[in-house]
């Protein structure tokens, strides 16, 4: 027989022997009191009812898939996951092209999407809290939780162009440990019809590497400094030689390794993928102070990129950057020498002369953080200076040249005199009235001169949360200022309503 003591407390006050006396001969009330086998088993029943009605999910239709990754503790990736958008659809009875549009936020049918707590399957009906407009980061027991410590994956729904639904699924680094599973529900609501889909994460831990390496390519890149990310080929890789070697079908099937200082094999992609950044040694490294480049592949060609401002002229690194498929690597061992600059173009000819010009750059609002196009003002430049692209780049970045905002010497930094720009530079946050702020609450919208060793062009874009969805127009002026000769920009920036 199980018994079950409990202790009733409370204070002793005037006129409380009445009340006790009026329990008559109850003489066990401060007792323990014990249960029947029947009150046992009535108590089991009903928890086992509640324990039932917190498991139910309420939809019509439940749908169930599961999700493998790699565990990453630097980076988001995760994979992806099909849902039958075909049987969603019928349950609905609509068409999967309205059902696809809605999810995408583009209209179509009137389809709800929300989420379903995993501890109490409760529904919370926030769409969003992730980067879709339908999608949710979700904490270890598949409740909803924003991006954050408690945060453990997320799920981002998009429909293609080829007319398949899926969820992008992640996770958040170093969150996760080898072989956690997060169940989750993402839910969709349509009349009085409701659907659930239910997706279980599963990070994998990545096993030593043990391969045969069945070809070494030796290859060597000249480039010049570069502080833009941008990349060149790696000249002499042969991709269909590799291939072929691997006995891979396509480069989907590829994974790419490279080395660490220990002499084994670095998996988890540390820049693009598939890529990774290097050390100033050559070794598996990080973006940062001690980066050199780093490595990717795209389409067929291997890609070489800089870590701003660590590859001077003279310098040099090599790297491994090598395929691996069912237990053999085409190894690429690759010396990236850092070279001077060749100045495809010659200065024009004449007097450096300011110049005053009225531009407008146009775009719709959107959430997305997303820039005009560029607006190209290189040769207006060239001509002003007298100078090269290249050596207007090269000025700005120094800061020998100058842009300043509404009125040369705004915005000065007080130890330094240059401008103090608030955006990439050179470039500045805005406020509705056009004048430079940081990026924050009263920034509306950024305008910034965009550098590289051939290319000069304004571009802007708006501030999702500051900016008015209904539109904007911000008028200020930019002034590119250089040994006393000036390149004066009015600029109006028109942030129409958005699409």
């Amino acid at each position: 027989m199980k018994k079950l003591s409990y202790i009733l407390s409370g204070l002793l006050i005037a006129g409380s022997s009445a009340l006790f006396c009026s329990c008559g001969d109850n003489t066990d009330f401060w007792g323990p009191h014990t249960l029947t086998d029947d009150e046992i088993a009535e108590m089991a029943r009903q928890d086992s009812i509640k324990q039932a009605q917190r498991e139910r999910i309420d939809a019509d239709l439940i749908l169930e898939y599961t999700v493998e990754f790699y565990l990453s503790a630097n980076s988001y990736d995760g994979g992806e996951v099909k849902i039958d958008m075909d049987k969603i659809a019928s349950e609905f009875g609509i068409s999967k092209d309205a059902l696809g549009t809605a999810l995408n936020g583009d209209g179509g049918a009137d389809v709800t999407g929300f989420a379903i707590e995993g501890s109490t399957h409760a529904d919370n009906m926030t769409s969003s809290n992730s980067g879709a407009y339908w999608g949710h980061w979700w904490d270890k027991d598949g409740n909803v939780k924003n991006w954050g410590d408690e945060a453990m994956v997320f799920a981002e729904f998009e429909y293609t162009e080829d007319g398949e639904g899926i969820f992008h699924v992640g996770q958040y680094p170093g969150h996760l440990v080898a072989d956690q599973e997060v169940k989750f529900i993402e839910a969709l609501k349509y009349q009085d019809k409701r659907v659930a889909i239910v997706i279980t994460a599963i990070g994998r831990e990545r096993g030593e590497v043990k391969a045969t390496v069945v070809a070494s390519n030796k290859l060597t890149v000249e480039t010049a400094p570069n502080d833009t990310y941008a990349t060149v080929s790696v000249e002499g890789f042969d991709a269909d030689a590799a291939l072929a070697a691997l006995g891979a079908g396509s480069w989907a099937d590829v994974a790419w390794v490279c080395t660490n200082a220990d002499g084994s094999y670095a998996q988890e992609y540390s820049a693009d993928a598939p890529g990774f950044w290097y050390d100033k040694e050559g070794f598996s490294g990080a973006w940062g102070d001690n980066a050199s480049v780093f490595a990717t592949f795209q389409e067929g060609q291997i890609l070489i990129g800089q870590m701003p401002g660590q590859m001077t002229e003279g310098s040099s690194v090599t790297i491994n950057f090598s395929a691996m498929y069912n237990n053999k690597i085409v190894e690429n061992i690759i010396t990236v020498n850092i070279v001077g600059y060749e100045d495809p173009e010659t200065a024009p000819e004449g007097t450096p002369a300011s110049i005053e010009k009225d531009i407008t750059l146009t775009k719709p609002y959107d959430a997305d953080w997303g820039a005009t196009e560029e607006l190209d003002v290189k040769e207006e430049l060239r001509q002003c200076f007298k100078m090269t692209t290249y050596q207007i780049f090269q000025a700005l970045k120094s800061g020998e040249m100058k842009m300043w905002v509404n009125e040369i010497g705004n915005k000065a930094d007080e130890e330094t005199g240059l401008p103090a720009y608030t955006g990439e530079a050179p470039g500045w946050w805005l406020n509705g009235e056009g004048a430079p702020v940081s990026w924050g609450d009263e920034a509306v919208a950024y305008v910034f001169l965009g550098i590289t060793e051939d290319a000069l062009a304004f571009y802007g874009g708006n501030h999702p949360e500051n900016c008015s969805p209904n539109g904007q127009t911000i008028k200020t002026k930019y002034i590119i200022e250089y040994n006393g000769v000036t390149a004066t920009y009015n600029i109006t920036f028109d942030i129409t309503a958005a699409q």
